[in-house]
């Protein structure tokens, strides 16, 4: 956790009272890099899918070069599609943020006719679910398979679920 923010342990003690704050700390610095990075990928993309694609690449590549981050999201045992009650107010600020992105990608791909004409919110929310999945399957391989293999699955999973 530490290590994630930047800073020794230490430090972060002296500064954070508790497990919330310190978790609140990380999450703060790291999620919003984080969704910074997938947003300006989205803002470049030229069509919805395309996107959900560069976000999804985006911020599995965030993830992977912060794999402490991505084990200490996965060990809050909160189901990230379903209103998570995180700790930290910064966390669901940040979930809430990521999730209204991504709403609006799907709503424009279902107004474009690439996408299937379903509840926007729900298609985010069912993705989010599956990426947790996914993500949580390579960890525990050990990360054997690479970054752009595990983006890859994940995009298919989105082009077979969610496309025309």
């Amino acid at each position: 956790g530490a290590a994630e923010a930047g800073r020794a342990l230490g430090t972060l003690d002296g500064i954070c009272a508790g497990k919330e704050e310190l978790d609140g700390a990380v999450h703060q610095q790291r999620g919003e890099q984080m969704l910074a990075r997938a947003a300006d990928m989205a803002a470049q993309a030229s069509s919805p899918l395309e996107a959900l694609r560069l976000g999804i690449r985006v911020y599995v590549a965030f993830l992977a070069e912060h794999p402490d981050y991505l084990r200490l999201h996965l060990q809050e045992d909160q189901p990230w599609a379903l209103s998570p009650r995180f700790i930290s107010q910064t966390q669901r600020a940040q979930w809430r943020q990521g999730l209204s992105l991504t709403v609006e990608v799907f709503r424009a791909g279902i107004a474009d006719g690439t996408f299937v004409d379903e509840e926007p919110s729900h298609m985010a929310r069912v993705m989010i679910a599956a990426h947790q999945v996914f993500l949580v399957e390579w960890l525990e391989d050990q990360q054997r398979q690479s970054v752009d293999a595990l983006v890859g699955r994940m995009v298919a999973f989105v082009e077979r679920s969610f496309c025309r």
